[in-house]
């Protein structure tokens, strides 16, 4: 049902970046299931325990090669760096001149899966739920529609707020969120459109969603930015030994979680092993139970078949979408501009760490590059028995 002008069209842009669904579970288990760490594997809490790939040697060490061959401007490899992470072992590691283990990198719109993760753990306390009313202010008055939409709508993309990023012009959404005359306070930006289309029914990617999620998330902790800052050590990057985890703020105080996360390589992969362990670090629940089922599930809007809840899923692309790796390949992922994946394989207890540049290589490449990684790991039902 639609209720207003169309949106405007949904892209990969400066910052990468069905029925309604009313019930308040969590979706049931996936087939696959998210495999535990390995008995005898330390966790990666304080370093990252090493081994040797159990691949294809000549597959994985094309793939490599291929992915770090795109040269921008200066010489340097668009990738700046590259990380598997096989049954809890690091097994590849590899970066550009100039970087190394201990440098940060930006996660253009990956910050939208660490927003994703404050989330879930607020909800695991009891401090939000999927399914009540998002608690935005400037959408209480009576009678306004917006009332309707609550946080699972918000993390699936399918609000049909009028706010998707919309292209690449300095007049696009997502341009005057970050850098134009929504800037000062992105979340009340973010938030002041009009609804034009029923609340689970349409997919648009959206960054300022992200960024309304944010606000809600900064509310609810309270404290300004050293309130957000202290919850995002306490609950997520301590318990992992994340330390180098950092986001940045608008002048309002929100944190950019649609797009400003910083993290080494080695914390990128510690985020990505959380997901693949289904919300478990080394015993603790960190995310609430099925709260990974809900980021990999595709969200049920009749326009989307590859994203879930702020991670995009390998699954069928509708007409504006794209497919993120491979045909074939089960995995699911944070995604940002400019080439930055965490890239997550269940069947094959593998989580892949791509960072850098897009100066020469383009999305169609990368995604051929790292399937063909993925590919040179044997599915577990495949791999060579200890």
């Amino acid at each position: 049902m639609k209720i207003g002008r169309t949106l405007a069209g949904v892209a990969l842009v400066v910052i990468v970046c069905g029925a309604s669904r009313t019930e308040t579970s969590l979706p049931a288990r996936a087939e696959t299931s998210l495999p535990a760490q390995p008995q005898g594997v330390p966790w990666p809490t304080a370093e990252w325990p090493q081994g040797r790939p159990d691949a294809d040697p000549a597959a994985l060490t094309r793939a490599t090669e291929e992915i770090f061959s795109a040269t921008g401007r200066g010489g340097l490899p668009d990738t700046r760096a590259l990380l598997a992470v096989q049954g809890g072992r690091l097994v590849l590691e590899r970066y550009a001149q100039g970087f190394g283990p201990d440098s940060r990198f930006r996660s253009w719109s990956m910050a939208k899966s660490v927003t994703q993760a404050l989330v879930g753990i607020l909800v695991r306390e009891g401090r939000l739920s999927l399914d009540a009313p998002a608690p935005v202010p400037a959408w209480q008055s009576a009678g306004d529609p917006r009332a309707a939409l609550t946080l699972r709508h918000l993390l699936t993309m399918t609000s049909g707020l009028d706010n998707a990023d919309g292209g690449e012009s300095a007049g696009s959404f997502v341009a005057r969120l970050l850098f134009g005359d929504l800037s000062a306070d992105s979340a009340a930006g973010a938030a002041q459109v009009a609804l034009v289309y029923a609340p689970g029914t349409h997919w648009a990617y959206s960054t300022a969603t992200t960024q309304i999620v944010s606000g809600i998330v900064a509310r609810k902790v309270g404290g300004g930015r050293d309130g957000v800052r202290d919850f995002l050590a306490r609950e997520l990057a301590t318990p992992l030994g994340a330390r180098s985890l950092l986001v940045e703020f608008d002048a309002a105080g929100t944190p950019l979680g649609g797009g400003y996360v910083f993290a080494t390589a080695r914390d990128w992969a510690r985020l990505g092993t959380l997901y693949l362990r289904d919300g478990i670090w080394n015993g603790a629940r960190v995310l609430p139970d099925g709260w990974v089922e809900f980021s990999r599930t595709v969200a049920p809007a009749s326009n989307n078949g590859v994203y879930g809840a702020h991670f995009w899923v390998n699954g069928d692309p509708t007409e504006e979408q794209f497919r993120p790796l491979r045909q074939g390949l089960e995995a699911f992922e944070m995604s940002g501009n400019g080439g930055q994946f965490v890239v997550i394989v269940p069947d094959r207890d593998l989580v892949v760490v791509r960072l850098g540049e897009m100066q020469r290589v383009t999305w169609s490449q990368l995604g051929d590059e790292l399937s063909d990684l993925v590919a040179a790991f044997p599915a577990r039902a495949a791999a060579a028995q200890p």
